[in-house]
């Protein structure tokens, strides 16, 4: 297995006694690609994160925001991405993962935002990242890890990617003009071709650079030469733009306590919790090295710094993103050296706004398209994690119940935003999110069915 298992003088801890063999990587994660490829490989790595351009949004409108301090959110996203993405590939779970801002958090934050304000809501992010950090130090997490057996994890990651997948598909269809539904099944073709034709005639270069070569090639070139993207606006943009300590306050410096917006919050951390350790399972799989506790005590330390320290700067919570394990398993590059330079380049992102708007300016449908692709990768490892273990009667029973509830109870919730939106937080986030009501299922199911089930072959 790889050099992570290895690493410093502790004896690692297996979280299950099974092999998670999902992929063979062609580099591994203590492998380094030569300088080059490296670099294509984390550009590639940075175009699939398009979240921290999405998310402070939807804070910043929810508290009344004004559009230059959403701005300069996304830029402080950005510019902490960067930093804690090298942190935790570096000496936290060591895992070629990258970080960014956490959808769960932003809903629970957008939520208390809304309801008790600005101030309640920095507060309730600081507390809640301290918290996080005390739940991953601590080692609890490590403790029952014999409630999440690799099935189970299998759920939570096939979730992961079809929830993704909305997301990518509502992007496909945000611009339906012929021109552009064009470029973008072009897009799809293009990643596909390149895949192929690279695995087939001794280029992997060019199949593990498909997508970064897809999305330049008619994201920027394609729909620039047609008029569909006007690239202009970057010119408009600084070079420069360096994050402000207490940009929105601090502790005593205008955030106020409020026990209600702490609750809310802290229910979205436990979800994200929940999320990032079905993530380091995947991105385990997907990177063939074995799932070690050490990378979830460590991996949840450093997403709990990462996510008090934001708030003091303006920025969102981060958490460890679903889409970069998609991005592994199709360009078989589990390098960690490459999430690193990823991350310097994401910093790059942060702090030099002119950069970092070259993605926000690439037609939305386009990048959507490839991150279909993705999404589509996260789902197949997750099934792959699904046929790890003993196929008996509990397993039948808890993946059909959590999976079918996490792919539907959404959807079906919205249909009654009034209704929902009457509901308590915490029954909320559990019929709007899909990875935390697979989260929720699988882990509660399983451990009930295997207490007052027998084990037996199905």
């Amino acid at each position: 297995m790889s050099g992570t298992e290895t690493a410093g003088t502790e004896t690692p801890a297996r979280v299950w006694e099974e092999d998670l063999e999902v992929l063979e990587p062609h580099f591994g994660v203590d492998d380094v690609p030569p300088p080059a490829e490296t670099l294509l490989y984390a550009w590639q790595h940075t175009l699939v994160d398009v979240s921290p351009y999405v998310l402070p949004l939807v804070v910043a409108k929810a508290v009344g925001y004004s559009d230059a301090q959403a701005a300069y959110m996304i830029s402080t996203c950005l510019a902490l991405m960067g930093v804690f993405t090298f942190v935790n590939a570096t000496w936290g779970h060591r895992l070629p993962s990258v970080m960014g801002p956490s959808a769960t958090n932003t809903g629970a934050m957008a939520s208390v935002g809304a309801i008790f304000g600005a101030p309640a809501m920095w507060m309730g992010a600081f507390l809640g990242g301290l918290f996080e950090a005390a739940v991953g130090a601590s080692g609890i997490l490590t403790r029952l890890r014999r409630f999440l057996p690799p099935y189970v994890c299998g759920i939570v990651v096939t979730t992961i990617g079809i929830s993704l997948a909305r997301i990518a598909g509502g992007w496909v269809f945000a611009d339906t003009r012929p021109a552009m539904l064009t470029l973008s099944g072009l897009t799809a073709l293009s990643v596909v071709l390149l895949t192929v034709a690279g695995y087939r005639f001794g280029l992997g270069l060019l199949a593990r650079g498909s997508i970064l070569l897809s999305l330049l090639l008619f994201g920027v070139v394609g729909a620039a030469a047609i008029g569909l993207a006007d690239f202009t606006p970057i010119a408009e943009t600084p070079w420069l733009g360096l994050p402000r300590p207490f940009a929105f306050g601090g502790p005593g410096l205008g955030w106020t306590l409020v026990g209600g917006a702490v609750f809310g919050i802290l229910v979205g951390f436990v979800g994200s919790i929940a999320e990032s350790i079905g993530d380091y399972a995947g991105t385990c799989a997907v990177s063939r090295v074995t799932y070690n506790v050490r990378h979830i005590r460590r991996g949840i330390t450093v997403e709990g710094i990462s996510s008090a320290v934001a708030p003091l700067f303006g920025a969102i919570p981060l958490t460890t993103y679903s889409q970069n394990t998609g991005v592994i398993a199709t360009t078989r590059v589990a390098s960690r050296r490459v999430v690193q330079v990823a991350a310097g380049i994401l910093l790059l992102y942060g702090l030099s706004p002119k950069v970092g708007a070259l993605l926000i300016l690439i037609p939305r449908p386009i990048v959507g398209t490839v991150f279909l692709v993705v999404c589509g990768m996260i789902a197949v490892a997750g099934v792959r994690l699904l046929s790890t273990g003993e196929k008996d009667e509990v397993y039948m029973l808890t993946t059909a119940i959590a999976l079918i509830a996490a792919v539907t109870l959404p959807s079906a919730a919205a249909r009654n935003p009034d209704w929902l939106a009457g509901l308590a937080p915490l029954t909320r986030l559990l019929l709007s999110n899909s990875v935390v009501i697979a989260t929720v299922l699988g882990i509660s199911l399983n451990a009930i069915l295997r207490a007052v089930l027998p084990a037996r072959t199905a």
